[in-house]
């Protein structure tokens, strides 16, 4: 009698690659949604900086939570650690590309650079709300029950 598991401990990336394309393009949608909004309130240079906002919200997270699924399937004991590094990460990418923006001449009035921090944050708000609402319907089990009955 063996104690090991015949199940594999890798699991699949396809439920994974789902959820983060999936809330990828809710939040490329809101993005669209801020840019139109600015535009029509603004005009073209803060739809642009609404645009970059989203965009780089998207680009960004999509990429770091894809990986993480990636290094997950691989090696489940080295998840927690690689989501911790992963979300410093993504966070110090936003905040310098956000500072480099900011300091910068490419969106100079007040107008834009505010419709690209409300871009920015919007588009934070629907990753984080459709990621956790897309995870949570996932159907994953948490642990394999062991086969071949109970009591033993």
């Amino acid at each position: 009698m063996t104690t090991e598991s015949s199940v594999s401990t890798r699991r699949s990336l396809v439920p994974g690659v789902q959820v983060v394309g999936r809330a990828a393009g809710l939040t490329a949608l809101s993005g669209v949604v801020m840019t139109g909004v600015a535009a029509l309130v603004h005009g073209a240079e803060p739809a642009a900086a609404a645009a970059v906002g989203a965009a780089l919200v998207t680009l960004v997270v999509s990429f770091g939570t894809a990986s993480l699924h990636v290094v997950a399937s691989a090696m489940p004991t080295a998840s927690l650690l690689v989501a911790l590094v992963t979300y410093l990460t993504q966070l110090a990418i936003v905040l310098l590309v956000f500072l480099a923006i900011t300091r910068g001449d490419l969106f100079a009035s007040v107008a834009s650079r505010g419709w690209l921090a409300a871009s920015m944050v919007l588009a934070t708000l629907v990753w984080t709300a459709s990621h956790l609402v897309l995870t949570a319907r996932q159907r994953v089990p948490y642990f394999d029950l062991p086969t071949g009955g109970e009591g033993r």
